[in-house]
C-alpha cells in the first residue's frame, strides 16, 4: 500500500465546518474549503432520517421502521442521498483531485463532530463512480493519541500465529434487557457463528478453553483481563456498545458484569419500579466503559485494586492489553469521532495497544429487523457483516478484503437493489489505523509508566 497516492483529510467544526487536505507526494501544498454549516446539517438531516437512532418520542421499534423503509434501502433514493452528502461535505477540487489520480489511493481520514457518521464510501466522484471505488478510507485518530502512548503495537506478522478472543453476544444480566441490551443474535443466527468458532478450535486460531466463552457466554470484566493477559492476535466483539454524546468516556461495553460482582467507574443502569421511582440492586448491570479501559483503577480505592487482583493502582492499558487487531460489530462503536473530545472505545483501545480497530459509524439493525419489515426475505446482514469483519482480521490485509466486499456489496445493490446488499449496514464500517511511531513507547512500557503515575518513578514529573 505504501506506493499508493495518500492524501490526509482533516475536519474542523467552528460555526462552520473547515475541510483541509494534504497530498503526500506534494506535502508543502495544503488546500482547504469552507463547509457552510446550514448546508452541512441539512445533508446530515437527510441522513438521519435514514439511520435507526431514534428520533423525538420514537420507540426503537418506530426506529427501525424508518430507516428499513429509508433512503439507504432503495438505491435511486440512496443514490440521492449520497450525491447530496457529496455536494455538501466534499469540495469540487478535491473530488477532481481524487478522479484525476487514477487507480486506488489511501484516504487518511479525521472527522470533525459534524461529519462522524457521514459515510464517505458512498460519496460519489464527477464521473460517478463512488469513492469506495477508488479510495481506501481510514479513520485516524487525534496524532495525540502517540503522544506518551501506553502501550506501542507490535507488528502484525509477529502475532499472528497468536489465538484469538471471540466474544460473541455475551450474556448480559437480567436487568440490561429493560435498557434495550438483550441478546442481539436471534437463534437462527447463532449456527454460523458457532461454526467459525469450531473450525478456529479445530485450526487452533483459539484455545480450546475460550470456545465455551465465545459465544452467548456470561463473561465479565475480570474474565476479560484474565484473557488479554494471554498473547493474543486479535479481539472480535460482537455485541451492544453504548455510549453518551456529551460522556466521551462513557462510551462503553456491555458484558456479564452487575453492581456487586465487579468493580468499575461506570454508573450501574437502574431499572425504575412500577411507580416511577429508582431502586439500586446488586443485579444492576455495569458496563466497561472507555474510562476503565484507559484508567483502570488509578482512580479506585483498595477494592478496586483486588478485584483484579492487584496490590496496587493498575492502568487500564495493563489490566486489559489490546492485541493490534480489534472488531467491534457493535451500534456506534466508533462514537469516539461524535465526541467534541475525540475520545471513547476506540482511542481507549488504540491507547493499549489496537493498531487497527474495526467498528461501526450508526446503530446497525438487527436481522430481524429486515425479516421483519420485508417478509419472505432470509437476509441476515447484521450477522453476515460480522462474520465478514471477523474473517478479514484473520487475513493480511483486512481492510482491502473488506473494501473488496464492500464494492462487490455496491455492485449488487445498484443491480439489483436487494435488502440484504442495502449500505444501511455494510456502509456503517469504518476502520482507524493508529500503527506504531518510531518516537511511541514500547510495548513494555506501560508497567513503567504506570509506576511513575503512582509515584514510584524517577520521572514522575515528567510525565
Amino acid at each position: 500500500m505504501n506506493d499508493r497516492p495518500e492524501v490526509l483529510v482533516r475536519a474542523v467544526d467552528a460555526g462552520d465546518t473547515y475541510l483541509s487536505w494534504r497530498w503526500l507526494d506534494t506535502p508543502d501544498r495544503c488546500a482547504y474549503a469552507v463547509l457552510a454549516r446550514d448546508t452541512v446539517e441539512s445533508a446530515l438531516a437527510q441522513l438521519d432520517s435514514a439511520l435507526l437512532a431514534p428520533r423525538d418520542d420514537e420507540t426503537n421499534e418506530q426506529a427501525a421502521q424508518r430507516a428499513l423503509s429509508g433512503a439507504l434501502t432503495e438505491p435511486t433514493a440512496e443514490l440521492r442521498l449520497a450525491q447530496c452528502l457529496t455536494s455538501a461535505v466534499l469540495p469540487d477540487v478535491l473530488r477532481a483531485d481524487i478522479a484525476a489520480r487514477g487507480g486506488v489511493i489511501r484516504l487518511r481520514l479525521t472527522p470533525s463532530r459534524r461529519l462522524s457518521r457521514v459515510p464517505w464510501e458512498l460519496l460519489c466522484l464527477p464521473d460517478g463512480r463512488r469513492l469506495l471505488e477508488v479510495a481506501e478510507i481510514v479513520h485516524e485518530p487525534p496524532a495525540a493519541i502517540h503522544t506518551a502512548r501506553s502501550v506501542s503495537p507490535p507488528e502484525w506478522a509477529d502475532v499472528a500465529e497468536h489465538p484469538a478472543l471471540l466474544i460473541i453476544d455475551p450474556r448480559t444480566p437480567n436487568g440490561a434487557a429493560a435498557h434495550g441490551l438483550g441478546p442481539v443474535l436471534d437463534p437462527g443466527d447463532r449456527g454460523a457463528f458457532r461454526a467459525r468458532v469450531l473450525d478456529y478450535v479445530t485450526r487452533g486460531r483459539i484455545l480450546a478453553d475460550d470456545k465455551y466463552r465465545a459465544l452467548d457466554a456470561r463473561f465479565g470484566r475480570g474474565e476479560l483481563a484474565a484473557a488479554l493477559r494471554v498473547p493474543r492476535s486479535r479481539l472480535f466483539y460482537y455485541g451492544h456498545v453504548s455510549a453518551t454524546v456529551a460522556e466521551p468516556g462513557s462510551a462503553a461495553l456491555h458484558l456479564g458484569d452487575t453492581r456487586d460482582s465487579s468493580w468499575g467507574m461506570a454508573e450501574p443502569l437502574t431499572r425504575p419500579n412500577l411507580g416511577g421511582t429508582v431502586t439500586r440492586a446488586p443485579s444492576d448491570h455495569r458496563p466497561l466503559a472507555a474510562i476503565d479501559l484507559l484508567l483502570g483503577t488509578l482512580a479506585g480505592d483498595a477494592d478496586a485494586h483486588r478485584f483484579y487482583g492487584e496490590t496496587a493502582p493498575v492502568p487500564g492499558a495493563r489490566l486489559w492489553p489490546m492485541p493490534p487487531r480489534v472488531a467491534l460489530i457493535a451500534c456506534e462503536g466508533g462514537a469516539d469521532y461524535r465526541c467534541a473530545e475525540t475520545f471513547g472505545l476506540v482511542i481507549a483501545m488504540a491507547d493499549a495497544g489496537a493498531s487497527l480497530i474495526t467498528t461501526t459509524r450508526w446503530i446497525l439493525p438487527a436481522n430481524r429487523a429486515f425479516t421483519t419489515c420485508y417478509p419472505g426475505t432470509d437476509a441476515r446482514p447484521a450477522s453476515d457483516l460480522g462474520l465478514r469483519v471477523d474473517a478479514a482480521h484473520e487475513s493480511a490485509d483486512p481492510i482491502g478484503e473488506l473494501g473488496a466486499w464492500q464494492r462487490e456489496q455496491l455492485d449488487r445493490w445498484c443491480a439489483t437493489g436487494d435488502i440484504a446488499a442495502s449500505p444501511l449496514v455494510w456502509a456503517s464500517l469504518s476502520h482507524t489505523v493508529a500503527s506504531a511511531r518510531a518516537d511511541s513507547p514500547g510495548p513494555d512500557s506501560a508497567p513503567d509508566r504506570a509506576r511513575d503515575k503512582e509515584g514510584g518513578g524517577e520521572n514522575q514529573n515528567e510525565d
